[in-house]
């Protein structure tokens, strides 16, 4: 642990004018003197904290600015600043006759677009019957036509094959074979144009598509879609109506009313919102400490609180979260990191919004050796000592380690050092152990 130079300062500033007579004469010697005039402290055994004061105003733990986004006239506030709500209470009521007229219309037309759906429905299955009937009927000729077709088929290959024997025999000429055979080939191409699964003719991939092209032709897809956005509108007004009782959605106490009845919602001055609503039974400050301190501050540790309005008394707190990231601040290149500050107890006249200062137990040690912070000697290799005063007004250096401090005064840590023993205040190079002194009493 480091001693800051900032509290070095303060520590010799605070003694300076205690010690200003010794001290203005303590590099006078005659051949008379019996050393360097010192001034000196006792070793105190006492109880020491280190503290970290910072300032901020109260708030409520939890907070809320309640806004609308709809652009109708408040008819109503009831609530006032002070007035303690519930979760889901009504704050203030708009005008909703003209969204009651939008949403009845939107019944109406909707209610209409079900009717002309159930009408297209209706037609569109009649169609869809008729296409199918008269497309069983065209699947029954063309079988009719299909057997027809394999019949002339099979007398034309009889046909050819009798020409064939006959050619052999020479009854007829290979020209009556060819035309048998030309014949047997046109009756193959009129059995091959239909489409015939297991002997039985069946609608093509063209027909089939035939009926679906005419069921969507008849079909209902645009008004399904208009009833589709009018419900939504509908769902939507609803909504807007719901919300034209402007509720709380915590519980807590209204700490601000930026509305007036006559105006519109929407339209509150200056964009602040309607109504803010704090938890103030519970508050809580968010103070910034500097990069230098941060590594000092853990959730958890106690703090003490006070404000003007407790006058001489205090109110309890924990740190409670630390945020993850600094900030800058105006005019200065030091970061600053945001912490929370929970009030636990002795809060009851405390007010949010008032100005309060903290202070962070740091650290605490009880029955600790104490010294002013001007005793402490920085050796300059990362060691301390002091100068103590013996029986003899002799001075003897004291190793010690550092342990809390505050603003005036710092634990120190050595076996060889008593309560009550005599420490030199403000040590300079010149004194050496086992030099003579006079104490300045």
């Amino acid at each position: 642990m480091k001693v800051t130079k900032k509290k070095v300062i303060i520590g010799v500033l605070v003694v300076s004018m205690v010690a200003a007579v010794g001290f203005g004469i303590k590099r006078k010697t005659t051949k008379e003197s019996a050393g360097v005039t010192v001034s000196t402290k006792a070793v105190e055994v006492k109880e020491i904290e280190e503290l970290l004061s910072l300032k901020a105003p109260l708030e409520g733990t939890e907070s809320i600015d309640v806004v609308s986004r709809l652009h109708y006239e408040i008819l109503s506030i009831d609530v006032k600043e002070g007035d303690k709500v519930q979760k889901g209470q009504v704050l203030a009521t708009l005008d909703t006759s003209t969204l009651e007229d939008e949403i009845e219309k939107l019944k109406d037309n909707l209610e209409l677009l079900k009717i002309q759906y159930s009408k297209d429905e209706e037609s569109q299955n009649t169609s869809l019957e008729l296409a199918k009937a008269k497309l069983n009927d065209n699947l029954q000729e063309s079988q009719r036509n299909y057997e027809q077709a394999l019949e002339t088929l099979k007398n034309a290959k009889n046909d050819l094959k009798n020409a064939k024997a006959l050619n052999e025999a020479g009854g007829i000429s290979s020209d009556e074979v060819n035309t048998a055979q030309t014949k047997v080939n046109d009756a193959q191409r009129e059995v091959d144009k239909f489409n015939v699964e297991n002997g039985k003719v069946v609608a093509t991939e063209s027909e089939l598509l035939d009926i679906k092209n005419s069921k969507i032709a008849l079909s209902t897809a645009s008004t399904l879609k208009s009833i589709e956005i009018a419900e939504k509108d509908l769902e939507r007004k609803k909504k807007d109506l719901e919300e034209c009782r402007i509720k709380s959605s915590i519980d807590g106490t209204v700490t601000r009313v930026n509305s007036k009845v006559g105006r519109f919602a929407d339209e509150v001055e200056e964009d602040k919102p309607m109504f803010v609503i704090e938890n103030i039974d519970k508050l809580k400050m968010m103070v910034d400490v500097s990069e230098y301190d941060i590594d000092k501050v853990a959730v958890g540790q106690p703090v003490t609180i006070n404000a003007d309005i407790l006058k001489n008394d205090v109110a309890n707190g924990v740190v409670v979260r630390i945020s993850p990231t600094g900030e800058e601040k105006s005019g200065s290149s030091e970061r600053f990191i945001p912490i929370q500050i929970d009030i636990k107890s002795g809060y009851d006249r405390l007010i949010a919004g008032i100005n309060a200062n903290a202070k962070i137990q740091i650290a605490k040690a009880d029955n600790a050796k104490v010294i002013p912070i001007e005793a402490l000697r920085d050796n300059n290799d990362g060691t301390y000592s002091v100068l103590r005063v013996n029986s003899e007004n002799k001075l003897e250096a004291v190793a010690v380690e550092i342990g809390i401090e505050d603003a005036l005064e710092i634990q120190v840590i050595s076996d060889n050092l008593n309560e009550g023993d005599k420490i030199v205040l403000n040590p300079d190079d010149t004194m050496e152990e086992g030099m003579s002194v006079m104490v300045n009493e």
